[in-house]
């Protein structure tokens, strides 16, 4: 137990001086600094992909309350690391960075204890349920925070703050693209990752599934995302009108993980 705290903590330093070197490149664009915390990012990167390795030979790092917030973490910062290769924008990067430390803060200090999946209700479905959903709902936190850059982005052109925070924010097309795009593959994953589950749940609880509040409250998510891509796409919302209904659609996803902490759920994942 010991030696795993120390591991725990060790993550998140390097982390920290991560966010730290990528937070002083954006103030003071420096090649050295912006090297440094990609360096440590892929440190980061690479314990945690240590530790969810080591974890799978006892559970599925994704079914307790406790590793859910560590896995989530993960798959951001691995896409954080895809990002960079793709797009090189370190504003994205860090943006991007600040909600995978969050939770991976969460998840050491604050994440409450719950008991992992019982075997008897475990299945290769329920594997694949939960990779979708947090795969989704990783895509929906990459696409709230680009929603945020792009009205931050929106606020200071009103501003007229022509300052080298804007220089290098990329394009408000470019964030409007991309938040676009995460919830049009995020949605098709959610839906896969409901209907599985779904199915896992029906065959193993029969009908009683249907009592549980997180149910609904998936389904709620689903919706506020799929009204988000109705308003876009029939309607012509655009800008900042759509900017602001991802990041309530957002909302809906954190308060699904509340409630599949709140004890009255047989979830005791995201």
């Amino acid at each position: 137990m010991f030696a795993q705290g120390w591991f725990y903590d060790l993550i998140i330093y390097i982390y920290v001086l991560s966010l730290l070197f990528a937070f002083s490149d954006l103030l003071q664009p420096s090649r050295r600094l912006r090297r440094l915390a990609l360096l440590l990012l892929m440190t980061v990167w690479f314990f945690q992909t240590v530790f969810l390795t080591w974890t799978l030979s006892t559970r599925f790092p994704a079914l307790s309350g406790t590793d859910s917030l560590l896995f989530y973490s993960w798959i951001l910062v691995t896409l954080s690391l895809v990002l960079d290769r793709v797009y090189k924008n370190d504003f994205l990067i860090f943006s991007t960075n600040l909600p995978g430390f969050a939770f991976l803060a969460a998840h050491l200090y604050i994440a409450p204890e719950s008991a992992p999946l019982s075997k008897p209700l475990l299945s290769e479905l329920v594997f694949i349920h939960v990779t979708l959903a947090f795969l989704a709902y990783a895509l929906f936190s990459l696409s709230a925070v680009t929603a945020v850059l792009y009205l931050f982005g929106c606020k200071l052109l009103k501003r007229k703050r022509w300052n080298q925070t804007l220089r290098r924010l990329p394009s408000l097309g470019s964030l409007q693209h991309f938040s676009n795009r995460m919830v049009m593959i995020g949605v098709p994953l959610l839906i896969l990752a409901l209907v599985l589950g779904g199915v896992w749940a029906n065959k193993q609880m029969g009908g009683a599934f249907w009592y549980d509040p997180k149910i609904f409250s998936s389904i709620f998510v689903l919706f506020a995302y799929l009204i988000y891509l109705y308003q876009r796409a029939v309607r012509g919302w655009n800008g900042q009108r759509l900017a602001w209904w991802n990041i309530v659609s957002f909302i809906t996803v954190v308060i699904n993980y509340l409630i599949s902490n709140a004890g009255f759920s047989f979830h005791q994942w995201l």
